[in-house]
């Protein structure tokens, strides 16, 4: 097993690694740091399998992706520090740590979450033949069976990890639990099947509650559980609905009863982007106003609103569409690190189980985007030609909007950004600007009661006169006769 430890005293460091190599389970291999830039040039060589980091070092948001990255593939991350200050707290929670130690460290509880993970890990959900399972439950299980379960001496009712790694941990732990009198437990792939003697709901919830407090004490993650409370049916249905019941975790997380007669009811969400949704994304990421992105993705998990899964998902990939949009402008994808989250971030919206984690890991990454773009501006990376096209797009209705302006807006000289901008659009910028400018008043026209001379000058045309001539000019029509032509 590979440790890395970060921490700023030398002495306090070797403290753990003393500690850990003698009363550590398995051989151990540590490895002390004192920044987050050597822990950076050691994983390049090393893949640790658990990370103790002094979260005082942590400092900024790509260090938080950086944990992030590494629990995603298997690294188990603790986090120490000597002041249990609120900001510490919540970067905890940024970086999910595994558990959040205060100084002086409690070294016997390190140990046993040490060794449990590393049990965890050299563990595969696979559960050897056990004769005390019955042969044909699980027959009656998966094949469509006549008699009805449960009896009204019985309850039935699944239990979830939140790591599916932990699963043979809690099985075994549940076999050995006396919350629940004569429970029956049947593993699963990705959970168990709890049997237990009847008894009445509001005992129930407080064994349950009970359940979930005690094995997040012991492992320091959390479980769901769901329980029928239905009328007898097929055992086979039995099961299906009280699985169904746990879908609920996309919408609450973990550490919760669900039962099958409560059931939500998901309002329809249109999967797809308006165009002022679409016009949001765009503008929130030039302007950098992360507090619009977050108020629009919160809103899709506000308490009491269900909006479907499915929908749910592809509607963020619909904003992840936007977000790649934003990185080819800034040719942020040809950074390795940068493409790897984003596809990560990609699978994490498809297939993660809870809603509020998926916000947060997009809410996260476009804060590095945004970061990563300022500074690719300030080095004259950027396509200007496409941000140019953005500010007239934004701006065309100023009808001092130039060549000069938009210059000045970006940071570069007028003389660099008129060739960079006929080259890659094929026509001058007052060409572009013009054109652009005609294409909003053909709409405005044929949709709005606007005069002339108003649709003039909300397209950015000062005079009407001059845009009657250049209107004609474009389309070959007045705008008088344009707007009756797409009427009649």
């Amino acid at each position: 097993m590979n440790i890395f430890i970060i921490d700023r005293d030398h002495s306090e460091a070797k403290g753990f690694e003393w500690y850990l190599k003698s009363y550590l389970l398995n051989k151990v291999d540590l490895y002390i740091f004192h920044s987050i830039d050597q822990l950076y040039q050691a994983y390049q060589q090393i893949k640790p399998d658990i990370i103790i980091v002094e979260i005082d070092l942590v400092k900024h948001q790509h260090d938080v992706a950086f944990f992030n990255s590494a629990r995603r593939n298997g690294t188990e991350i603790f986090a120490i520090t000597s002041e249990p200050l609120y900001q510490h707290a919540l970067k905890a929670i940024e970086m999910q740590v595994t558990h959040f130690f205060v100084k002086p460290v409690d070294l016997n509880q390190l140990k046993y979450l040490i060794n449990t993970s590393s049990k965890r890990g050299n563990m595969e959900v696979d559960f050897p033949v056990n004769r005390e399972f019955p042969s044909d439950f699980y027959l009656r299980l998966f094949l469509n069976s006549e008699s009805t379960f449960p009896d009204n001496q019985q309850l039935f009712f699944l239990i979830e990890p939140e790591q599916l790694k932990d699963l043979i941990t809690l099985y075994n732990w549940l076999k050995e639990t006396p919350v629940f009198e004569g429970l029956e437990i049947y593993p699963l792939s990705e959970r168990i099947i709890c049997i237990s003697e009847y008894v009445e709901k509001s005992q129930f919830e407080k064994k349950a509650r009970t359940l979930i407090r005690e094995w997040n004490m012991m492992s320091g993650s959390f479980i769901n559980v769901a329980i029928y409370d239905g009328p007898p049916i097929p055992l086979s249905a039995t099961y299906v609905e009280t699985k169904y019941a746990l879908n609920q975790r996309f919408y609450k997380g973990f550490e919760n009863i669900f039962y099958t007669s409560k059931k939500l009811t998901p309002q329809p969400l249109d999967p797809l982007l308006t165009p002022e949704e679409q016009q949001l994304w765009i503008q929130s990421l030039e302007n950098h106003h992360i507090q619009n992105i977050k108020e629009f993705l919160y809103r899709l998990s506000v308490e009491g609103t269900y909006y479907e899964q499915d929908s749910i998902r592809i509607h963020l990939t619909s904003v992840l569409a936007q977000i790649r949009r934003f990185m080819l402008k800034y040719n942020l994808h040809q950074k390795a690190l940068i493409e790897e989250n984003y596809r990560q971030l990609f699978h994490i919206i498809l297939e993660y189980p809870i809603l509020y984690t998926i916000i947060q890991e997009i809410i996260l990454f476009t804060q590095a985007l945004m970061k990563l773009a300022s500074d690719t501006k300030v080095e004259l990376k950027a396509n200007y030609a496409e941000l140019a096209a953005d500010l007239i797009e934004q701006q065309y209705k100023n009808m001092k909007l130039s060549l000069i302006e938009v210059a000045y807006q970006l940071g570069i000289t007028s003389n660099y950004l008129s060739t960079i901008f006929s080259k890659h659009h094929g026509v001058p910028f007052k060409r572009y600007l013009q054109q652009f400018r005609i294409q909003q008043a053909q709409k405005t026209l044929v949709e709005t009661d606007f005069t002339i001379s108003e649709v003039a000058q909300i397209s950015g045309f000062e005079d009407p006169n001059y845009f009657a001539k250049t209107f004609k000019a474009y389309t070959g029509q007045s705008p008088y006769r344009y707007r009756k032509m797409r009427r009649d």
